[in-house]
């Protein structure tokens, strides 16, 4: 019977003891001494997180919300019937009906002063009725909502507190790096006060939230509730407010978003404040430079957020932008997206002068432009549905449709009465227009570089331009270049 041999390597400390204490005694010593040693090592590589979690917690706030909910119909539909009687008939006659209802709704949120004032989300408080605060220790109170915003998802609360409030300091988001431990704490699915950590799984993140999307994304287990709650850096600093969350199902699969703390820093100030947010307008309507932009501009590998339209009597007209300029710098920083650049004017005050370098007719120049106050937006774009794509040849390949901008087109549309262009009216699915991301409604106004007024204009612009084409569109109240490529 053959035995295995292992080779076993020993530290120097090890042979010492085993030297000392004589073979079979110090083996018998260390194998005694390896499990302490052991927890020792794990000890100083997982750290608690118990320490952080005990003093953060008394300044984390559950919140529950009351509103009046409308009654619905079947499949959540408002009841017809109830429109069509009104309330007064079933007052009298219409025992078993349905009315208005109270419903409840759970979320977090944290305070950031001795004052009273408390930071959750939009969503949490909003079109609430009644709002109830409650610590840790069980104190309750009644909040008033200071200010809200709904495009950061961001509200200020404000109680009137009998004491001192225990409190909670705001840290640097931007010092964050992937892969840094934060844990949260809040409320989900209403059992308070609870904590989980997890990592700094990215940054930056865009998920269609609104219109100033750049959320923190973490592993650290977030589900319904969690809402307006804060995340901790391993100082106990609130770095991020847990916002959102992907799920299939409802609960945590390991993919929660927050938003940076230097984000909501701003607009809890403005809250403050003056109840409501001012953001900085420059006035341009802009998109990423993609890679088939990049080519039928001529740009190479520059990046930079193109300008596709300009609008009237706005600060970038003013300060000379123009359409198809690209903006390469904002205030002696590079511009690699638009979504960054949007975020960055917005967060300006009015009045103030910024410095755009723009790259116009491969050649690049500095624009001083004095930001202004961004007006109400318009309501959402209406779908509507063209007709199919005519017979014509060239159309047919490209799998569009087109026709005249007529006055009734124009007014339909909600297009100024002298706008020119051409209607597009209908896609095929699958086509290159389809992909180029065209869509029924849309305006061509120009075809590589050349203005089109007419069907006809536009098939003798598309059949000499060359590929990728360069299109300017009108959607809606916004103007964007795309890039249509022939098959083949």
């Amino acid at each position: 019977m053959s035995v295995k041999s292992v080779e076993v390597r020993l530290r120097p400390w090890q042979l010492a003891v085993i030297s000392i204490t004589g073979g079979a005694v110090g083996a018998l010593l260390l194998a005694l001494l390896a499990p302490a040693r052991l927890e020792s090592q794990m000890d100083s590589a997982m750290p608690s997180l118990a320490p952080l979690a005990e003093r953060v917690m008394p300044a984390v706030v559950n919140i529950n919300t009351t509103k009046t909910v409308a009654p619905r119909g079947r499949g959540g539909r408002p009841d017809p019937f109830e429109e069509f009687f009104g309330q007064g008939f079933w007052d009298r006659f219409g025992g078993g009906r349905r009315f208005p209802q109270r419903a409840r709704s759970l979320g977090s949120g944290f305070v950031i002063d001795d004052d009273g004032y408390i930071v959750t989300n939009h969503h949490v408080v909003a079109d609430a009725d009644d709002i109830e605060i409650q610590f840790a220790d069980g104190t309750e109170y009644t909040a008033t909502v200071v200010g809200s915003d709904q495009k950061t998802d961001l509200a200020l609360l404000k109680i009137e507190p009998s004491g001192r409030l225990p409190t909670v300091p705001l840290g640097d988001s931007d010092r964050l790096q992937i892969g840094d431990w934060v844990i949260a704490v809040g409320n989900p699915f209403g059992l308070e006060h609870t904590v989980t950590a997890g990592i700094v799984s990215a940054r930056d993140r865009v998920i269609g939230a609104g219109p100033y999307d750049d959320f923190i994304q973490t592993d650290a287990s977030i589900n319904p509730g969690n809402s307006g709650g804060p995340i901790f850096d391993q100082r106990g600093r609130v770095v991020g407010i847990a916002t959102a969350i992907f799920s299939r199902s409802g609960g945590n699969i390991g993919i929660g978003f927050a938003t940076p703390i230097n984000i909501a820093r701003t607009i809890v100030d403005q809250l403050r404040t003056d109840g409501h947010v001012v953001r900085g307008w420059l006035g341009v309507s802009i998109q990423p430079l993609k890679p088939n932009l990049r080519e039928a501009l001529g740009l190479g590998d520059r990046e930079g957020a193109l300008v596709a339209d300009v609008f009237e009597d706005s600060p970038a007209e003013d300060a000379g932008l123009e359409r198809g300029d690209v903006v390469v710098g904002l205030d002696g920083e590079p511009v690699t997206e638009p979504g960054a650049m949007s975020r960055a004017i917005a967060m300006m005050k009015p009045g103030t002068r910024a410095r755009l370098r723009v790259l116009r007719d491969q050649r690049e120049r500095n624009i001083t432009v004095t930001i202004g106050r961004l007006p109400d937006e318009g309501g959402d774009e209406d779908s509507r549905r063209g007709r199919r794509p005519g017979n014509d040849d060239l159309l047919a390949e490209l799998g569009i449709a087109l026709d005249d901008l007529t006055d009734d087109a124009r007014a339909k549309l909600g297009h100024a009465p002298d706008l020119e262009g051409v209607l597009v009216a209908g896609i095929a699915n699958g086509g290159p227009a389809a992909e180029a991301g065209i869509r029924p409604g849309d305006v061509l106004l120009e075809i590589a570089g050349d203005e089109v007024a007419s069907p006809k204009r536009a098939r003798k612009a598309l059949a000499g331009a060359k590929p990728p084409i360069l299109l300017l569109v009108k959607r809606g109240e916004s103007t964007l270049f795309l890039t249509l490529s022939p098959p083949g």
